[in-house]
């Protein structure tokens, strides 16, 4: 006697596959489960010769049960996973999880009688049972139509409602966008209207080497869906090939949808590559008709802006990696700045909104770069009086970067004040102590950090031993010594990389206090003690 367990939850398709098996010339018991908890039950009750299952179910997703079973170590049949479309992401789960098979809705009977034969194990070893073949009894390609389509609707108002952030929701509607269609690819964009421009937020299947974030609507096929209020715009391979779906972009194929904020068009779902060449019409259609109107309940003012907002972080993040990597000496310095920057704010007891302000304020502290001269920027040595003075404007221009950005506005303050002293000799504003903000005060010190403990062109990186004693020596005149106290103890943590070879203490080899008693060169450096020893200059 054979166990077979059949996981589905709509009766019509649980009723076809069971006749299906009970025509094999064998022994076999069929149990049914209509949902994933009563899947849970049953697998755990017994052990089974094999298991049927359909993806998505009413409270579930299968591969998500197996996957928790075999991580509590539960026995899982031999399983034969059947589905009316699978993205790429549930193949590459069904294939961590050892799936046997996968059959795609809808199938011939033989298909899965040829599945059920292999799975089956008869007196220990595989056997070729003998079935009776029905060549007339096919499963009904409607059963399997009105299956899919419950199965969308089910992620569609359970699924989607779940995602925490607008990013989320619009992946997770992208995804059951190309599920409905069959498409292979595509992304979702939203419209910043003033500036007449889309926004990419999420995209998959479209390639690796992507362009920018962000275009003009007019440089893609999409600006009648939002100013002629045209409510699909389609392409076929037959009609031109290789077509631009975004800039840079080409595609076989694509359909373009508008996507609504309170009924006003606010983006474009763009699916690409449709495995169905035939157009789009009728109940497919009408299905992501359903999934933008409920984007639009899902979607508001607030969330869309900040969408937005953060697409535009990204890319001016993006800007200020691109001038670092064009010098050797300070690539990946704003992370690494980010990174101390976010260390010693979590010492300090910090919220976790100001940490992540100051995170974002460390990756763009010195966005304001982008506006000196590559000769003055990318010179290999040293600073004249006149190019520091240039550099020194990097602050305020970043200020102005900022400046039409609401959702930076907080960031702005780190930006134009990460190099105020505490002493009130800093710049641009020449301001000191507590009327500096906390989170600049904060960055200007990881800011130092970086640029004493890595190489620059004119000198190697100072061991962390120096950089112990200058954070001490300048503590209270250029740092907050509130700020330098959690430095000094992550270095003596040795929680601070340095890229200097010799001298580093944070190693075991001695303590910061014996060092600086030990070497008369640090006594000497602290009467010498400027801010270009600290690597402003260049940092």
């Amino acid at each position: 006697m054979f166990d077979i367990l059949i996981v589905e939850d709509q009766p019509a398709v649980r009723e076809i596959i069971s006749e299906v098996i009970l025509t094999l010339a064998l022994e076999i018991n069929i149990a049914e489960a209509v949902s994933i908890k009563e899947a849970n039950t049953k697998l755990k009750q017994q052990s089974w010769d094999a298991m049927v299952t359909d993806l998505s179910l009413g409270d579930g997703n299968s591969l998500e049960l197996l996957s928790e079973l075999n991580a509590q170590g539960v026995s899982i049949p031999p399983v034969i996973l059947v589905s009316g479309f699978l993205s790429a992401i549930h193949m590459r789960q069904a294939k961590s999880l050892d799936i046997k098979h996968i059959l795609a809705k809808p199938f011939e009977p033989n298909v899965l009688l040829d599945h059920i034969q292999d799975v089956l194990v008869i007196e220990g070893e595989h056997k070729r049972p003998i079935h009776t073949h029905d060549n007339t009894h096919r499963l009904l390609p409607e059963v399997f139509e009105m299956d899919r389509k419950l199965g969308l609707l089910f992620r569609m108002f359970d699924e989607m409602p779940k995602q925490k952030d607008i990013t989320s929701v619009c992946q997770k509607a992208l995804q059951l966008a190309m599920d409905m269609v069959h498409a292979q690819g595509g992304y979702i964009a939203l419209f910043e209207r003033h500036k007449e421009q889309l926004v990419r937020i999420t995209e998959y299947g479209l390639g690796d080497d992507l362009p920018n974030t962000t275009c003009s609507i007019h440089d893609t096929p999409f600006a009648p869906l939002i100013y002629s209020s045209e409510e699909l715009i389609e392409t076929r391979p037959e009609a031109t090939p290789h077509q631009l779906c975004w800039p840079t972009i080409r595609v076989q194929s694509y359909i373009g949808i508008p996507i609504y904020l309170q009924g006003v068009p606010m983006g474009v779902l763009c699916l690409t590559n449709r495995l169905e060449q035939a157009e789009l019409r009728g109940e497919s259609l009408h299905m992501l008709g359903l999934l933008v109107k409920k984007l639009d309940t899902l979607l508001d003012n607030r969330a869309v802006h900040a969408a937005l907002a953060d697409s535009m972080n990204q890319t001016l993040i993006a800007l200020v990696r691109s001038l670092e990597a064009r010098d050797r000496y300070t690539k990946d310095h704003s992370s690494r700045v980010s990174h101390l920057s976010v260390m010693f704010a979590q010492s300090l007891g910090l919220s976790e909104e100001n940490i992540q302000l100051i995170r974002t304020g460390g990756l763009l502290h010195d966005i304001g770069k982008v506006g000196i001269a590559d000769s003055v920027l990318l010179k290999p040595g040293r600073y004249t009086d006149q190019e520091y003075a240039i550099m020194k404007a990097h602050p305020a221009i970043g200020d102005a970067i900022l400046n039409n950005m609401d959702t930076l506005a907080r960031e702005r303050l780190i930006v134009r004040h990460h190099h105020e002293r505490w002493d009130g000799k800093g710049y641009p504003d020449k301001i000191g102590s507590t009327e500096i903000p906390f989170e600049a005060r904060i960055v200007c010190v990881a800011d130092a950090i970086d640029a004493m403990t890595t190489h620059r062109v004119y000198r190697q990186a100072k061991p962390l031993s120096f950089c112990a004693e200058q954070l001490e020596f300048a503590s209270g005149t250029q740092f907050d010594p509130q700020v330098v106290t959690v430095a000094l103890d992550a270095i003596k943590q040795g929680q601070i990389n340095t890229q200097a070879k010799s001298n580093d203490y944070s190693e075991g080899v001695m303590p910061v206090q014996a060092s600086l008693l030990q070497t008369s060169l640090a006594q000497k450096l602290r009467t010498e003690l400027t801010q270009q020893q600290l690597g402003v200059n260049h940092g």
